[in-house]
């Protein structure tokens, strides 16, 4: 494989991240809008407890399935790195963009998400449980 290659599916790849990433954004916007619709429904009744239990697993799914998102999005540096790091190690010379994008990764290891990432879904999470679950103000 030639390094042009490597950049092409790296290229490729990141159209198909910014995918899961707008999948992502209207997944946590749904999810926001359930919860919020659950604490206050449209009728103006109080939401039932099989309602709320039925909301917070939907909102823990998506939560989730948002994570396995950004997981396997996060994947494509380090795995971009690796192939050019084994082009270079199989004799080819790299630009100065291959070797300095394997500079600017840092590793071939697959690291998953970042803390902030887990901070900003442990947010998102603690917004959805309380509009589902917090009582409503009364006005």
């Amino acid at each position: 494989m030639e390094e042009f290659q490597i950049w092409s599916l790296y290229q490729s790849a990141r159209i198909g991240n910014g995918l899961m990433i707008i999948a992502s954004v209207l997944i946590i916007w749904l999810s926001l809008r359930t919860a919020i619709q659950t604490r206050t429904p449209a009728s103006g009744e109080s939401p039932n407890m099989v309602a709320k239990a039925l909301s917070t697993v939907f909102c823990l799914l998506n939560v989730f399935f948002v994570y396995g998102i950004w997981t396997f999005a996060s994947y494509n540096n380090p795995v971009t790195a690796s192939a050019l790091s084994d082009l270079k190690a199989s004799g080819t010379e790299l630009t100065n963009v291959g070797n300095g994008f394997i500079e600017f990764v840092g590793t071939t290891e697959l690291t998953g998400i970042t803390p902030p990432a887990y901070l900003f879904l442990a947010v998102i999470t603690l917004m959805m449980m309380g509009a589902i679950w917090s009582p409503k103000e009364e006005s």
